[in-house]
């Protein structure tokens, strides 16, 4: 076992401790995973002409990167000093980082007696899990090629896991969890925005995504972070401290 993975277990351990307690607010913790569920899956069935504000501009710029990713892609692949800084700086948004920060914020939160803590904890671990499952559900039904790949265009169905992008996705999700849950103290939420965004920018920077996968999975993990966050199973007041 990895040291990252000792620590994932051991916040875990302290987040759900073995008392009744804890395991009534782990049971409540996937109930109310489950309950958001369906309401994600379903949600582009719910799309209403409101929704255009913000979907029509999403959409051209989607659109536009499609037609020209493969060219940005190409540019970027010849800045060759990118590659190792981008790599560095993507890795605040892969799988351990993912889980533990929240984890961390829920232990955090039991151990300081905050109960607004370790909400906020519990809402970002579920942003990040319903991310991962829609985002590996998406790269297997697209099968893009990555930027990286040495003979391919990037096409879909050609057998790759480029779109969209889970770094972007999980990250944004997180951030916008989080926000939601201190809108009192925008540099939670401004620090949130600035690590997503650096992660984002990373994924091309290492030719890891073309643009248009960085720009959808963002946009998505921005949506799936603030539905969690206003969800009626998730909404409670627990004390500002």
């Amino acid at each position: 076992m990895s040291k990252a993975s000792t620590v994932a277990v051991l916040i875990i351990g302290l987040a759900f401790e073995g008392n009744s307690f804890a395991q009534d607010r782990l049971a409540d913790f996937i109930k109310q995973f489950l309950q958001q569920e369906p309401g994600l899956w379903t949600s582009p069935l719910h799309v209403g002409p409101k929704d255009m504000k913000w979907l029509l501009p999403l959409g051209i710029s989607a659109g536009a990167l499609f037609r020209t990713d493969r060219n940005i892609s190409s540019e970027v692949g010849e800045v060759v000093a990118l590659r190792r800084p981008s790599g560095i700086i993507s890795r605040a948004g892969s799988a351990t980082p993912m889980i533990v920060a929240p984890l961390a914020l829920m232990t955090l939160g039991r151990l300081s007696n905050s109960e607004r803590t370790s909400h906020a904890g519990s809402i970002g671990l579920e942003a990040v899990l319903h991310s991962a499952l829609i985002v590996q559900t998406l790269k297997t039904v697209t099968n893009r090629e990555r930027p990286n790949k040495r003979v391919g265009d990037g096409g879909f169905w050609d057998g790759g896991r480029s779109f969209p992008s889970g770094h972007a996705m999980t990250s944004w999700a997180l951030a916008a969890a989080i926000a939601d849950q201190y809108p009192d103290k925008k540099w939670i939420g401004i620090t949130g925005y600035g690590i997503a965004t650096a992660v984002s920018v990373s994924r091309v920077g290492g030719l890891n995504h073309f643009p248009s996968d960085v720009l959808i999975g963002s946009s998505l993990g921005w949506l799936i972070g603030h539905y969690v966050s206003h969800h009626p199973v998730s909404k409670r007041t627990p004390k500002k401290n």
